[in-house]
């Protein structure tokens, strides 16, 4: 119960600054000129969104559990975390956007979807410098007990999930998809970077925070493997089928009682 108030606060904090960064997202496009970015089309709505959920819930999950600071210090250096995190994009974006797209000879009109595609991309380094800054602001230290079995079995199925995901995305899909640009490969490569770095900051470092986004991806990637169900062949079933068996095993896993002794 003693997480309760600091999670709420930082829930209000949180939805209140993923509109705020996507909206400044939209202005930094709008002033580059990129295309009429405040009254936006589906592809840099999409990219703005996306962009502000990285730079915004890393530094929410890992502090929301810290009980040894009072919630209002939490809540301060968890909301000048994302600010930092966001002017720093936000300078990165000034300054690479228009050259990273006359480099890539993205037509003008192709630009909403250019920026959708790059999303997922840049959502990966956008989530590793959220979540870095928040760790320098809210320093914990990690846990100092053994790994219990639990979380050791979490880290080899998590493991396992990356495996499955990167070989299924990159070489059973080759003969249907373009090893450059295909609609599902960027996204690949976000969903591995996301397992990666949450295998990391649970297993590692041992982050209570994050435990409920593992099971929130794994979530994700379920409904999304739903859509295509009806198109699946024998191969692909069995495939979801695995992956849907370690996501379910993981999570548990982590709810076990001796994981959530060991995570701080």
């Amino acid at each position: 119960m003693i997480f309760l108030p600091r999670f709420f606060l930082l829930l209000a904090l949180t939805l209140a600054a993923i509109p705020s960064a996507g909206w400044l997202i939209l202005v930094c496009a709008d002033f580059l000129s990129l295309e009429d970015c405040l009254a936006p089309q589906p592809g840099w709505t999409a990219f703005a969104l996306i962009s502000a959920l990285s730079l915004a819930i890393p530094p929410a999950l890992h502090g929301w559990p810290d009980h040894t600071r009072p919630a209002s210090v939490v809540a301060r250096e968890t909301a000048r975390a994302m600010l930092l995190s966001l002017a720093l994009f936000a300078v990165f974006f000034l300054l690479c956007a228009r050259p990273l797209l006359q480099w890539l000879r993205v037509p003008e009109l192709m630009l909403p979807t250019a920026a959708l595609f790059l999303a997922p991309l840049l959502s990966c380094p956008a989530q590793y410098v959220s979540y870095k800054i928040a760790v320098v602001l809210l320093p914990r230290p990690e846990p100092s007990d053994p790994r219990p079995h639990s979380i050791q079995a979490f880290g080899a199925l998590s493991l396992l999930l990356l495996f499955i995901l990167v070989f299924h995305g990159f070489v059973l899909s080759g003969d249907h998809a373009s090893p450059i640009i295909h609609a599902g490969r960027q996204s690949v490569i976000a969903a591995a970077w996301r397992f990666l770095a949450l295998r990391y900051v649970i297993a590692v470092r041992g982050d209570a925070g994050f435990a409920p986004a593992w099971g929130g991806c794994c979530l994700i990637s379920v409904l999304d493997m739903a859509r295509v169900l009806p198109n699946a062949g024998t191969a692909e079933l069995a495939i979801m089928a695995l992956l849907f068996l370690i996501m379910l095993t993981s999570s548990i896993c982590l709810l076990l009682p001796s994981s959530r002794r060991w995570l701080c």
